[in-house]
């Protein structure tokens, strides 16, 4: 009975923290029951069973918002949560009946810190499914990510519901390691406070766009005319945002469209626009021969740089050649496409180069808009860059460095949906950008090795009752 109510609260918390309802307070929760059942009596498979079906449970919002895409997709994201989460608990559990209190305390979040970050590197979809995400709605809570990136919020959750299933069983040589986690939480709290304090005097004027009337007529154009059709949509746009003072403007992923033989009078078209309007373009094109997810930036003083999808969704968008070249654009600005802001390795590298605003053309699938808006958020407190972005059938937004949202719509099913606002400038590369994922590192390290002092404490054991068996 226990077994199967912690897998209900669990899964039950997961999902509202995670899913579409984003209620992000009862990620701190979620872990509670399967580590209080983990730290009891149960028979280790049955918590194993009760942390997958909890975790399953709580991934439930990727079949709601992608139930039309290829199973395969869904499967590569979920599998191997169902797989390795029950195993960071059951790992936690051996520590707890083996280890000093102090290791119980980092146990479970050192090691589900580093599977997330072990999974993030591997899979074709990075970071996706991170516990950290769930929590962008609360700035304060993520600027541990600066330091540390991404993994550092997950570690932070792990803490935290690790500390109160210990808190809840109540053992007396667990105060001190207790004391030191609610302490550990509360340093989290205070940095954020902080970092949110913190003044950020220079301002630019930016605009985001989706015109779905547009995109539409995007991927249906068959002569140059089609196509300079759709750009004088955005063009339009484009002017009327510069009007209202935006400098720097962003359109969606794939909202022009693009061929060989168009290009020269496509660039020139937004070139002038541009020029006349004095701002910076950063437009998202279907390239359709040859088949390219691209972006093109257009600046003022005639510059215009391409830029191609580094990480194409599989399956979807197998079709596509991936890019290979940094979005780097120069005087601290940079352009990324969608699916890229879900890996932090890539963006850390043009983070790196100092970075203070980036531009992003995106695309979504409607009930997932903040969702994958959030991934990209997080990328701004890691790198220190404010954002802007603009996604088809999701949210068209601008977000500072710190990770709060400045404007925010949601794209609307035809005509244009914009946002002009100003936004402070991002102070450049963090602690992250400079040290990288070494903190993913540590928690990995510490997996492993207390993996393998278990590991010995087990063969010792072993040996010592064989040797009590054979002695006379």
């Amino acid at each position: 009975m226990f077994v199967l109510l912690a897998a209900l609260l669990s899964g039950a918390m997961f999902y509202f923290s995670q899913g579409l309802a984003d209620i992000w307070a009862l990620a701190w929760f979620a872990p509670v029951p399967l580590l209080w059942l983990a730290y009891g009596r149960a028979p280790t498979w049955q918590v194993a069973v009760a942390s997958a079906m909890a975790i399953l449970a709580g991934s439930a919002y990727a079949l709601q918002c992608y139930a039309t895409l290829p199973l395969m997709i869904i499967v590569v994201v979920v599998a191997p949560q169902v797989v390795l989460f029950p195993m960071a608990v059951v790992f936690a559990r051996a520590v707890q009946r083996r280890g000093p209190a102090l290791l119980v305390l980092i146990a479970f979040p050192a090691t589900w810190t580093a599977f997330e970050y072990l999974v993030g590197v591997v899979s074709p979809h990075g970071t996706y499914g991170s516990l950290a995400y769930s929590q962008v709605s609360a700035p304060l809570l993520i600027q541990g990510a600066s330091l540390f990136g991404y993994v550092a919020v997950t570690f932070a959750l792990c803490l935290f519901a690790n500390t109160l299933a210990m808190a809840i069983r109540a053992k007396r040589n667990s105060v001190a390691a207790i004391a030191t986690g609610l302490a550990v939480c509360a340093i989290n709290v205070a940095f954020g406070m902080v970092r949110l304090a913190h003044s950020q005097p220079q301002t630019v004027r930016v605009a985001a766009m989706v015109d779905e009337t547009a995109t539409g007529h995007a991927w249906h154009a068959k002569t140059l005319q089609d196509a300079s059709a759709v750009v004088e949509a955005y063009a339009q746009a484009i002017r009327s945002a510069a009007a209202q003072g935006a400098t720097f403007v962003v359109t969606a992923e794939s909202a022009m469209p693009l061929m060989a033989s168009w290009e020269p009078a496509i660039k020139a078209q937004l070139a002038e626009v541009s020029k006349q309007a004095n701002v910076h373009i950063v437009a998202g094109f279907n390239q359709m021969e040859p088949a390219g997810d691209i972006a093109l930036s257009f600046q003022p003083d005639a510059a215009t740089q391409f830029y191609a999808k580094r990480h194409p969704v599989p399956i979807l968008e197998d079709r596509f050649v991936p890019g290979t070249q940094s979005g780097w654009l120069g005087d601290g600005r940079a352009m990324e496409i969608c699916k890229d802001m879900d890996f932090p390795a890539t963006i850390r590298a043009d983070a790196a180069k100092g970075v203070r605003l980036v531009g992003v053309p995106a695309g979504d699938f409607g009930l997932d808009a903040w969702l994958h808006a959030r991934m990209a958020v997080m990328r701004s407190v890691e790198g220190g860059f404010a954002m802007v972005r603009a996604a088809n059938d999701g949210l068209v937004t601008v977000n500072d460095a710190q990770g709060r949202l400045i404007a925010s719509k949601m794209a609307a099913p035809t005509g244009l949906t914009s946002v002009v606002a100003d936004v402070p400038l991002g102070s450049g590369p963090t602690i992250y950008i400079r040290i990288g994922d070494v903190f993913a590192w540590l928690c990995l390290a510490i997996s492993l090795l207390t993996g393998v002092s278990l590991g010995r404490h087990w063969l010792q054991s072993r040996q010592d009752a064989r040797s009590g068996r054979l002695s006379p």
